[in-house]
């Protein structure tokens, strides 16, 4: 019956994989969830610091968001005179 249902000895396993290979999944899952996890946690930490800053004193929310919005002007400007060099 070997014939029709192959052989009746189960196959070898593969080798389990070595803690490098486990090192290197982690850093790459690491590495690809770095940025957004980052992202997200920055605005979160940003918006709860804006909130803790109104909630202080009102000029001191505004005061931030002044802030914020002269480094967007500041950045734009920068990347004004700063043109990418294209091919």
């Amino acid at each position: 019956m070997g014939f029709y249902y192959g052989p009746n000895q189960p196959q070898d396993e593969p080798p389990p994989g070595s803690w490098k290979e486990t090192a290197i999944i982690i850093w790459v899952v690491f590495k690809a969830l770095a940025l957004p996890l980052g992202l997200l946690f920055g605005a979160v930490i940003g918006f709860v610091v804006l909130l803790w800053a109104f909630l202080t004193a009102v000029w001191l929310g505004l005061a931030l968001l002044g802030a914020l919005v002269a480094a967007v002007v500041v950045r734009g400007i920068w990347e004004a005179r700063h043109p990418p060099d294209l091919p």
